[in-house]
């Protein structure tokens, strides 16, 4: 009988510790780490539903949510399982731009805030819109004058 009860002692024992190591484990993964990600600012509807998509409520309009194409945390270090992804924004007062409208839809943008990874949901401290890609990688060529076709005997470009 002694034997009996310190065997079920021993396993209460080992179940109340996995218990709790598991309670801690789900603490740690329910608080938020400090990230910069780095990713497209897409319309939630357009990108889940395509062409499919239902009407909008107006009350609500366009929501966005980023598509991530790389995400580091305070130390630098990358977050492994992001790439590709989409995050939905927090709804805080400086994710407002962000999370509705057409303003910043379609955009790159960084986002530095705290990352609930378990959720999927980015609180945004701040955010940086990237420029627009023709304009960086066009520099000062904003007229194509160089692209027109040469179709005269005179080598003069004609519009």
């Amino acid at each position: 009988m002694k034997r009996v009860t310190l065997v079920a002692l021993i396993s209460l024992v080992t179940l109340a510790l996995a218990w709790s190591v598991s309670v801690a484990a789900q603490d740690d993964a329910a608080k938020g780490i400090s990230v910069q990600v780095t990713g497209k600012n897409v319309n939630l509807v357009k990108a889940v539903c395509g062409d499919e998509a239902q009407e909008l409520d107006p009350a609500l309009g366009a929501m966005n949510a980023l598509v991530v194409t790389e995400a580091v945390d305070a130390e630098g270090k990358a977050v492994e399982g992001l790439a590709g992804k989409m995050l939905h924004y927090l709804p805080v007062a400086s994710a407002s731009k962000l999370i509705s409208g057409e303003e910043n839809a379609g955009k790159g943008v960084t986002v530095k805030g705290v990352l609930y990874k378990d959720a999927m949901v980015v609180a945004v401290k701040e955010f940086e819109v990237k420029a627009a890609e023709d304009a960086a990688a066009g520099g000062d060529d904003w007229d194509d004058w160089d692209e027109l076709e040469v179709k005269t005997m005179s080598q003069q470009q004609v519009i």
